[in-house]
């Protein structure tokens, strides 16, 4: 039997994550990765808007964080698995400044402008999500 990637066995405990949840802790994710990188951040509750961020260069940009458990199942004729990231209307009318798409199973992420989304869904092959990428959009984007 195939579990449902929003629930986890915890003990004698079912764990249901909510959208709410899974978006927090990508929310969190994506703080932890650009302070690593020397990119201070703030959380704030703003619409369309996760986090405030300044560049090591003193920039100060704004971050929608979107987040995902894991890949979508492969459909038939797919060969790669995809992470699928849903916008809706007034966040594809691009209020934050940067993007950012969280594989919380993986720990990485990936960027993009807001400028550089089509609007709709947005998706990423499973082999794009991995370190040399996340760290060439944390340079082109962030510093």
């Amino acid at each position: 039997m195939v579990q449902d990637p929003r629930t986890e066995q915890l003990g004698s405990w079912i764990v249901v994550l909510s959208n709410d949840a899974i978006g927090r802790a990508g929310e969190y994710q994506a703080a932890s990765i650009f302070e690593l990188h020397g990119i201070t951040t703030t959380h704030v509750d703003v619409k369309a808007v996760d986090l405030w961020v300044e560049t090591p260069s003193g920039r100060r940009v704004t971050v929608q964080v979107k987040s995902s458990l894991g890949p979508r199942p492969l459909e038939s004729g797919r060969k790669n698995p995809r992470y699928k990231f849903h916008l809706h209307k007034q966040t594809a009318c691009a209020m934050a400044d940067v993007f950012c798409f969280v594989a919380l199973d993986l720990g990485y992420i990936r960027l993009c402008s807001s400028a550089e989304l089509s609007r709709g869904d947005q998706m990423f092959h499973a082999r794009d999500m991995n370190e040399q990428a996340m760290l060439e959009d944390i340079k082109r984007y962030l510093y």
